[in-house]
């Protein structure tokens, strides 16, 4: 290790880890079980596979054997007496990095900043607890540690190991490192669709615009009505899960949310070339967020009349395959009682 560097155990007796690192670990392991999402570089850390991706934060917590989980949506950790979590803390010129190995093989690295005067181990004092918030400097990562690094017996031996295993093993494949890499651009993909398809994802909402307008008919018969054809989408990211951001319209903002959990695009994390510096973030916003900017306009215009008859029919098969979620979208938009009109009306224009 490097003269520069100084490593002592964490001072933290009691982490707290917050909702949004939480979701964010999520989003991690699904890039882990993606690896095509990822630079050739970020692959090389080490893959978990689970039978079922945790979703709720006391199913990550079962994962990381969290002593305890609060209504706040919180997990808590005892770093002195579980086996469960080793910490370490690296000194690095100004800036500390907090770095937390789970036994179950995920990791969590924080760096904080401080003057000569100030530490990272100062600051938990005197309440010797460290809350993991919503911040730009954190990221989780994946480590292949044996057995002996969480025993009780000797902790102290392992502590220099645990600092040589980060430098050189994780930071080197870390998203974003906390050095200097740089490395040519690998993949010119934006998005890729970790389930489903962009094409599905399309053919859906293209039903439930139709049906959008057979609901808007109901309401203003005779009148004059009109429904964007543009829609704008999230990709998921570490920072987020797939979303619909922005639609003219309620029905297909919720017919949408419900479609981009079944077609589910997720950012493609290309190489940044970047370099933290004092006290400099990366910017996780417009690095690794991606947009899909629909225009349904020529599916629209395409569309023969039998298309726009038998789009409710079509959306009502698929909600009802959807589950709850698609139950509840029927029943509040009374789309059995609004297809069989869209229908009348369709044969009437014919």
């Amino acid at each position: 290790m490097n003269e520069a560097v100084i490593c002592k155990p964490s001072p933290v007796k009691i982490l707290a880890v917050t909702a949004a690192p939480l979701r964010e670990l999520r989003n991690f392991l699904i890039y882990k079980q993606h690896p095509e999402l990822l630079s050739e570089r970020v692959r090389r850390q080490p893959t978990l596979s689970f039978d079922q991706l945790p979703s709720t934060i006391q199913e990550i917590g079962k994962v990381l054997d969290a002593e305890k989980c609060e209504k706040n949506r919180k997990l808590y950790f005892d770093c002195t007496k579980s086996q469960n979590q080793r910490g370490v803390l690296i000194h690095n010129v100004d800036a500390q990095f907090w770095v937390h190995y789970f036994r179950c093989g995920i990791g969590l690295v924080s760096i904080s900043c401080f003057s000569g005067l100030a530490s990272a181990e100062g600051s938990v004092l005197p309440l010797m607890s460290r809350t993991m918030a919503d911040s730009y400097e954190y990221q989780w990562f994946t480590h292949e540690l044996g057995e002996k690094y969480f025993q009780k017996a000797k902790p102290k031996i392992y502590i220099k190991k645990l600092a040589d295993y980060f430098i050189n093993r994780v930071n080197p494949n870390l998203i974003s490192p906390y050095s200097i890499f740089t490395e040519e651009k690998r993949t010119n993909e934006s998005y890729k669709f970790v389930q489903g398809s962009y094409d599905n994802l399309k053919e859906i909402l293209k039903y439930a615009y139709f049906v959008c307008e057979g609901i808007k008919r109901e309401k203003a018969e005779g009148g004059k009505y009109w429904i964007s054809p543009h829609l704008t989408i999230t990709c998921g990211s570490l920072k987020q899960l797939p979303a619909i951001e922005h639609s003219t319209e309620v029905f297909l903002n919720q017919v949408g949310a419900l479609a981009i959990q079944k077609n589910i695009p997720y950012t493609v994390i290309c190489e940044s070339h970047f370099r933290r510096q004092e006290n400099s973030f990366y910017d996780w916003i417009r690095k690794n967020k991606y947009h899909l900017y629909l225009n349904l306009q020529d599916e629209i215009q395409s569309a023969t009349p039998r298309t726009k008859i038998s789009a409710g029919f079509l959306l009502v098969n698929w909600l009802k395959k959807q589950g709850k979620d698609g139950e509840w979208i029927i029943k509040t938009w009374k789309l059995e009682v609004n297809k069989v009109k869209s229908f009348e009306h369709e044969e009437g224009v014919k």
